[in-house]
């Protein structure tokens, strides 16, 4: 089984693969059904208000009467929710380096959040409350051990309950899938060949002989320094972007080396074709060309700029306005349901015993009482 037809079967390729009309058709649906159940929510805890006074209605419904927008909720739209998880994944970033976890934990919780929010919206489920989860999950796939308690002292101001509140959730978004294929691992078997190439130490491919006589002037120093600029991009663009929607890991990987060092690039990927696959060699070349595209849009330093922060702190506070009202609280959430199933647990224990009682109660009745010795 060749790498191309095993990751086929990985279920990034199955399930976590679109084209950017169908990702822009499922956010859409997302953003749509979301605002609804917003302002659905919103009408019902209005009701509840009217219906009786402030502080009963506070009781009752477990809510806050602040946390009820006043007038119509004007809700996010799919631009603005995409621009919070992008700030959010930096935020992710910053998370990890405070942890000192590896760039694949990192790398893997980006992707947990971002794929989480394609059939969930942040005005439903916070992203604040998300990417701690997101960033647990993600040390325990890439086998990077944390303990729990560790793990929510070493956030601050963070309890193992707020980690763990909304596990089932993201489990569920992310369809019980954890794997992740990243690009990185690839970037270093290309710059291992190309540094082989380089150096003469391993044959020409069959027919590329003059290929291999044409390498780039200073080679040695190129692949060195591509290396570099091709491992900034994986770890920030790659990761910012949707490339991990639309491309696979190694394609991802040759773009992010086209933008470090084009001319490097081309030549490597002509030392891979025959000159009869020229067709098939302007097809690979044109995919990654898209793919550097992408990358391109989101600078490596990964920092917003004035302007943008100025814009997000406006979209922090849109959606603090317009977020449902019922799902703020889910470590409150989870109590309740977890009380709730302990409740329901009791009554069949209580169930059971009666069953046992009655049943032998009508033994009884049948033969009769028990002979007194």
């Amino acid at each position: 089984m060749s790498e191309d037809e095993r990751y086929r079967t990985s279920t990034q390729y199955r399930l976590w693969s679109y084209s950017p009309d169908s990702l822009l058709a499922l956010r859409s649906t997302t953003n749509r059904i979301a605002a609804e159940r917003v302002r659905e929510a919103v009408r019902r805890l209005r009701e509840a208000r009217a219906l009786s006074s402030a502080d009963t209605s506070e009781v009752e419904n477990g809510q806050s009467t602040s946390a009820i927008p006043e007038g119509e909720v004007d809700c996010l739209t799919v631009d603005e929710e995409l621009k919070l998880v992008a700030f959010y994944c930096r935020q992710t970033i910053q998370l990890g380096d405070h942890l000192k976890v590896p760039t694949e934990v990192k790398a893997t919780a980006i992707q947990y959040i971002k794929r989480f929010y394609i059939t969930n919206s942040l005005m439903t489920y916070h992203p604040a409350d998300i990417l701690k989860t997101a960033l647990f999950f993600a040390t325990k796939t890439e086998n990077h051990y944390f303990r729990l308690t560790k793990f929510a002292d070493a956030i601050g101001k963070t309890k193992p309950e707020d980690v763990l509140a909304s596990e089932f959730l993201l489990t569920q978004g992310l369809r019980f899938t954890f794997d992740v294929r990243h690009p990185f691992r690839a970037l270093e078997g290309a710059v291992m060949e190309l540094q082989a190439l380089s150096k003469g130490d391993i044959p020409p491919f069959h027919g590329a002989g003059a290929v291999i006589e044409a390498r780039p002037h200073n080679m040695e120093r190129r692949v060195k320094n591509a290396h570099g600029k091709a491992r900034e991009y994986l770890k920030s663009s790659a990761l910012l972007t949707d490339a991990y929607f639309h491309f696979t890991p190694s394609q991802i990987m040759m773009a992010a080396l086209m933008i470090a060092d084009k001319e490097l690039t081309e030549w490597y990927i002509k030392c891979k074709f025959s000159a009869a696959a020229g067709g098939l060699q302007q097809k690979v070349l044109a995919t990654l060309e898209k793919c550097a595209t992408m990358l391109k849009e989101v600078d490596t330093s990964s920092e917003p700029s004035t302007t943008e922060r100025k814009e997000l702190k406006a979209l922090a506070k849109k959606l603090n306005k317009c977020r449902n009202p019922e799902k703020m609280d889910l470590v409150g959430l989870q109590r309740a349901k977890r009380e709730g199933e302990e409740s329901v647990d009791e009554k069949i224990v209580k169930k059971r015993k009666l069953e046992r009682e009655q049943s032998a109660k009508e033994g009884e009745d049948l033969f009769g009482p028990a002979i007194k010795k």
